[in-house]
């Protein structure tokens, strides 16, 4: 953590250290590189085209762009709200809410390149590298709402035995 000195007093820079090792930068990083390069490679292959990349293919251009807003808003609210303001249960789907979008929006302008035959393939490639960071927030959803059982559960256990305590209790000393 960097500090300066100002008027003889410290001044901390946490927190825009902390918007630097938030676990999305790397993903930031990754679509910042490979989307436009996708963007490059669509504009070549449609070049000499007689028909745009929009007429052609209007509804995988349209989930794209959707995709990478949706990516885009998702982001801005991490980077915003830090991980730290949100909840436990709202920090893991904004992430995932950021892998998903993102990756989708890549994979959607990456079947651009490609035969359409080949497009449900990297759709498919795409899903089954989602499962996994899916699987890693549905266990941590599981944990959470068991966590929430047990505490209720446990709570009206005391309350039935605190109540037979009373019931079975002479109220009077014999």
């Amino acid at each position: 953590m960097s500090t300066s000195n100002v008027n003889g007093q410290g001044i901390s820079f946490q927190h825009q250290h902390h918007h630097n090792s938030t676990a999305s930068n790397p993903i930031l990083a990754l679509l910042t590189f490979i989307l436009p390069v996708l963007l490059v490679l669509i504009d070549f292959k449609f070049k000499n085209e007689p028909t745009s990349v929009f007429q052609a293919h209007p509804i995988t251009i349209k989930f794209a762009a959707a995709n990478l807003l949706a990516f885009a808003l998702a982001f801005g609210i991490e980077f915003t709200f830090q991980l730290c303001y949100l909840s436990t249960t709202c920090a893991p789907l904004l992430r995932t809410t950021i892998l998903f979008c993102g990756f989708l929006s890549m994979a959607s302008l990456a079947s651009l390149l490609f035969p359409d035959s080949w497009r449900p393939l990297i759709y498919l490639i795409y899903v089954l590298l989602s499962l996994a960071n899916l699987h890693g927030l549905v266990r941590e959803w599981c944990r959470w709402i068991h966590q929430g059982i047990m505490e209720k559960l446990q709570t009206v256990c005391t309350g039935i035995q605190q109540w037979y305590v009373r019931r079975s209790s002479p109220l009077l000393p014999l």
